[in-house]
């Protein structure tokens, strides 16, 4: 009897820790998974900020060429084209 329940205890044990490692491979997957999603989006994000660094760079170059707005009406290239819409 005292064999028997050795026995069982033994395999119990076994079990609970084949459950337990079940259970923590589990979780790694689960942190790969999230490991995964995470460098997504960073890789993401550093697309995005460059994006936004051509976005803000044309914004100035557009901000910068309208400084002189009051002064001129049409300069250079601007004036051309519109002679060429009177003459056509």
């Amino acid at each position: 009897m005292g064999l028997f329940l050795a026995g069982v205890g033994y395999g119990w044990v076994k079990f609970e820790k084949a459950a337990q490692v079940a259970a923590l491979k589990q979780q790694v997957i689960g942190l790969q998974t999230n490991i995964a999603i995470l460098e997504a989006d960073s890789s993401q994000a550093v697309a995005d900020a460059e994006v936004i660094v051509i976005f803000d760079k044309k914004t100035k170059e557009d901000r910068d060429a309208l400084v002189h707005k009051d002064t001129v009406c049409f300069d250079g290239p601007d004036a051309d084209r519109v002679r060429r819409l009177w003459q056509n």
